[in-house]
């Protein structure tokens, strides 16, 4: 019998390259971990600007009066919302026209992180008799 090979395990060479092919995976593994963790945090961060930006919405919406102009503030550190009131033209709307239901538009943006905004807008009518 040969005693070479009841002695047999793993050559230098082996181990290397099995250390080669483990480090290379893990590095693509924590590559993939880092990605899907920004990705998860930017999904965050947007739905969090959606629901603030919803609530100043409803919060603009639910005033008795409208006056046109700018509004702006701060949430946090992370988040600044501006608010825009001004009074809506129809394209096809005649200029003699005389309506007691005025529409305005208002938007509203919510600003996050590097160059991050999100803005809704909508069409109110307010009675202005």
């Amino acid at each position: 019998m040969n005693r070479r090979r009841q002695n047999s395990g793993f050559t230098l060479l082996e181990v290397l390259v099995a250390f080669l092919i483990l480090s290379l995976s893990l590095g693509v593994i924590l590559q993939i971990f880092s990605l899907t963790m920004r990705t998860t945090d930017s999904a965050a961060a947007r739905q969090q600007a959606l629901l603030l930006a919803e609530s100043r919405m409803a919060e603009l919406g639910s005033l008795n009066e409208i006056t046109p102009g700018r509004d702006e503030g701060r949430i946090d550190d992370r988040f600044r919302w501006v608010s825009r009131i001004d009074r809506f033209d129809f394209p096809e709307q005649d200029e003699g026209f005389d309506a007691t239901l005025v529409p305005y538009r208002i938007d509203v943006t919510v600003e996050w992180d590097r160059n991050q905004a999100l803005t809704l807008s909508t069409l109110r009518l307010v009675n202005e008799e």
